[in-house]
């Protein structure tokens, strides 16, 4: 046992510069193993303590649910508990508005509300109020007890009534939480009996807050099947089934980010040990004669074993607490930077902010420090076995004469009148394959990794993304909504009588210093006679949006059922179904006729329509519409104006200047709204930033790893060779056809490296964009090849084997080339 440890730390004090390479790549190892587990967890229990904070805590809310289905939902097995809250109607303020609502106990509990002065309203007119509701009431001094007048706007079944000034007593107060305040939405809680008395049992829309048995929630995946397959089985429209995606995240096991998580760490290791196994089984050439010698003397199979298993171990005692103390310190400098950097305006984001300055949370886990120790030694072994036993299989008379060639090959070698370059080339990377392949697999699977990547986040173009929203530089619309008694021009039939933009308005935006282009879109609202509400016998709204023909080439890429032209669109009588609607209405026929109540103005009238397509179309071409029409079809339907949305293109040298016109040209009116491309983007810009930069953060870390790889196996294959190159030099070889033929080897190495990177990589790439852009996963929408990251990839490649080519035989040629030629193997 002494005599192997002995020779082991000889081993590995004389085999420095291996070593050394292989410490290094067991460091980096390490540390990305140490960074990727502990920053996944840091930023998840960073975002679940944030969550746990501010979020409610049910597990499934259902919307518009009815009294009678409410009370079967509650009798289903699965349901632990609920809560209910109704909405009986608003107030409308300049900027926002405040919502009257009663929400039971198990509500109120469900969704954090704290009472912190004063009690919960228990009947008549009492009510809880917070302090900023009191504040847009005009009540600001108001305090326990006082009476305040309430004008609020009733719901009824066909939408806002007319304003009720009602006095409320002020029985509690409450804090309103910082996200209802950033959205300009206020709320009053008011008694049991209060909301009885003002919605009737025919039209109350509950929202059903539930919570599953323990043994039915284990889950994230299985709270949210559940809870969606219960509300299918008692009429809960799919976009009335709300779930609350991040605090089951925060608080049950998520399959898909502990698999996330895994594969990571299993394609870290991966490269890792590849990498390491190179250097060891590369190195391992140089050393076979020595093992050979041990043999003779009387070394055992398994003696041999376990001297070049604790050589690697000895580096790996070394270079894994290295690894460990930078990725400990590079976690502690890094992760409050980067939450830091996360976009501002999320209530979630500040709250995370708060967190982590406050140090709530654990950044640095002792179990993930072990379990890093414990997957950087096994990666170490895991590279070790392959080596540890072609050393102990080694015969002391073979090991003698062995120069690292397949003594099988060697048999079977041919000779050339005519020697070439290309074929001393090609005679030196057949002579040990396996170290070729070897080589370059190991770092075509990085390069495959990084294209693949590459692939997918070139796809997420945040200019794409901006660009589904928004078809040009501005988009100046209306404002509308319908049901509202106190406010009915805000009715889309009433404003298309007296709409404010006319042809003059858009004549003085065209000509706006700085705007290229103005384009008009259409939309015209009614009803499916045969289709009904949710719930209601009332026919089902609807509306339908214009599009012009130079839009239906990009139409034609969403749709995913049936087909059409625009010139048939044209003919005035043919729909597009959003994806929405035909998924949610499965009576909608495809090429059936329906009968669709149009409503122009003051008149109404119903016309026949058949749906010829469907798909999920982008919000800046229907603008959440239920159909798309052609605009010749759209103008047909009506004799007011309909035009409801501008799409403006702007000079890119005057954006600004065309925005403040805009913005002056929106104070004109309370019915516009205006929206920029550039703000829409900067919002996409700021939620892929983090994604792509992590990302690329761990392929680089990889590429390190695997350029490690490159070098050890360059230098090996050159310095192992000085004799045979002194003696061909001897011979005639000039110093330049001996850095040329160098050249061609690692040429070969790099073409063989690109090869599989590219072509592996691009098909990967490829597949994963046709998935996600199938179930529109991250945004996706079109198809990016990542040239630029391709192109960079060959170039580092090529680059780095030529350096390593020219620097190692710049010092091979610095000796003599008598002492090259008496130098051993």
């Amino acid at each position: 046992m002494k005599m192997i440890n002995t020779v082991a730390w000889a081993n590995t004090k004389f085999h420095r510069r291996k070593n050394v390479l292989s410490g290094m790549a067991i460091i980096l190892t390490s540390v990305l193993v140490f960074l990727t587990i502990t920053m996944g967890l840091g930023s998840v229990n960073t975002q679940n303590a944030a969550v746990n904070k501010i979020y409610p805590t049910w597990h499934t809310m259902y919307r518009n649910v009815s009294e009678e289905d409410k009370d079967k939902i509650a009798q289903h097995a699965a349901i632990e508990t609920y809560g209910l809250r109704q909405d009986i109607g608003q107030v409308s303020l300049d900027e926002g508005s405040v919502i009257l609502l009663y929400m039971d106990k198990t509500a109120q509990r469900l969704n954090k509300v704290e009472i912190d002065k004063g009690r919960e309203p228990k009947s008549g007119n009492e009510a809880v109020f917070s302090l900023n509701t009191l504040k847009k009431l005009g009540y600001i001094q108001a305090k326990l007890g006082d009476a305040v007048s309430v004008p609020f706007q009733p719901y009824t079944k066909d939408g806002l009534g007319l304003a009720e000034s009602t006095t409320f007593k002020i029985v509690g107060l409450m804090d309103d939480t910082e996200e209802i305040n950033a959205k300009d939405k206020y709320s009053m809680m008011v008694s049991k009996e209060f909301m009885e008395s003002n919605s009737p049992l025919d039209q109350r829309n509950y929202r059903m807050m539930i919570r599953l048995a323990p043994e039915e929630a284990a889950t994230t995946t299985e709270v949210e099947k559940e809870t969606k397959k219960i509300g299918q089985n008692f009429n809960v429209l799919e976009s009335d089934v709300v779930v609350n995606k991040e605090y089951l995240f925060a608080n049950y096991d998520d399959p898909a980010f502990y698999s996330g998580m895994i594969i990571i760490i299993i394609i870290v290791s991966a490269a890792g040990a590849l990498t390491i196994y190179s250097i060891y089984y590369v190195s391992l050439i140089s050393k076979v004669q020595e093992f050979g010698k041990l043999k003779a003397l009387g070394a055992t199979k398994q003696q041999v074993r376990q001297i070049v298993l604790r050589e690697n171990l000895l580096v790996a005692s070394i270079a894994i607490p290295i690894g460990l103390a930078i990725g400990i310190i590079a976690a502690k400098l890094f992760f409050g930077r980067i939450v830091e950097l996360l976009q501002e305006g999320s209530v979630l984001t500040a709250m995370m902010q708060q967190v982590v300055r406050n140090n709530e949370v654990q950044l640095i886990i002792p179990w993930v420090i072990a379990l890093s120790i414990g997957i950087a030694l096994i990666t170490v072994l895991v590279a070790s076995l392959k080596p540890m036993h072609l050393a102990s299989k080694i015969m002391p008379i073979e090991a003698m004469r062995y120069t690292g060639q397949n003594e099988t090959q060697q048999k079977k070698r041919r000779g050339f009148l005519n020697l070439t370059l290309e074929r001393l080339t090609k005679a030196n990377v057949s002579r040990n394959k396996k170290r070729t392949v070897i080589t370059i697999v190991s770092l075509g699977l990085i390069g495959t990794l990084f294209v693949t990547v590459s692939t997918v986040f070139n796809c997420m173009q945040p200019e794409e993304i901006a660009h589904q929203a928004i078809a040009e530089d501005f988009r100046l619309g209306l404002e509308t909504w319908s049901g509202d008694l106190m406010n009915p021009e805000r009715e889309w039939q009433q404003l298309q009588q007296n709409n404010p933009l006319t042809s003059d308005k858009i004549k003085e935006i065209e000509q706006i210093s700085g705007v290229e282009r103005v384009d008009t879109q259409r939309v015209i609202s009614g009803e499916l006679v045969s289709i009904k509400e949710p719930d209601s016998d009332k026919p089902l709204a609807v509306s339908i949006a214009s599009i012009r023909k130079k839009q239906m080439k990009e139409v034609a890429k969403h749709i995913k059922k049936g087909s059409v032209d625009y010139e048939k669109l044209a003919g005035g009588e043919y729909l597009i179904a959003s994806d929405y609607i035909f998924k949610n209405y499965p009576d909608l026929a495809m090429g059936k006729p329906i009968d669709v109540k149009i409503f122009d103005g003051d008149r109404s009238y119903i016309k026949q329509m058949t749906i010829v397509a469907a798909g999920r179309l982008p919000e800046k071409i229907d603008h959440s519409a239920s159909f798309i029409a052609s605009d010749e079809t759209i103008q047909a339907l009506s004799d007011n104006n309909l035009i409801k949305f501008l799409d403006i293109k702007a000079d890119s040298q005057r954006i600004s200047e065309v925005k403040k016109e805009l913005e002056a040209i929106k104070g004109e009116s309370e019915f516009y709204e205006l929206e920029s491309y550039e703000d829409t983007l900067k919002t996409w810009e700021s939620a892929t930033m983090m994604t792509v930069g992590a990302g690329y953060s761990i392929l680089l870390v990889l590429a390190v790893v695997g350029i490690m790889n490159l070098v050890n196996t360059t230098i090996d294959s050159i310095l192992s060779r000085k004799k045979e190159l002194g003696v061909m030099q001897a011979i005639g070889m000039s110093n330049k056809q001996m850095r040329k033929m160098l050249q061609l080897e690692s040429l070969f190495y790099a073409g063989g490296i690109i090869v599989m990177s590219v072509g592996i990589g691009s098909i990967v790439g490829y597949l994963i964009y046709r998935y996600a852009a199938a179930n529109a996963l991250m945004q996706i929408q079109n198809y990016y090849y990542p040239f630029i990251q391709v192109g960079l990839l060959i170039l580092v490649i090529i680059v780095v084997q030529l350096l390593l080519t020219l620097a190692t035989t710049t010092i091979v040629n610095k000796e003599p080339v008598i002492k090259r030629i008496q130098a051993s193997e």
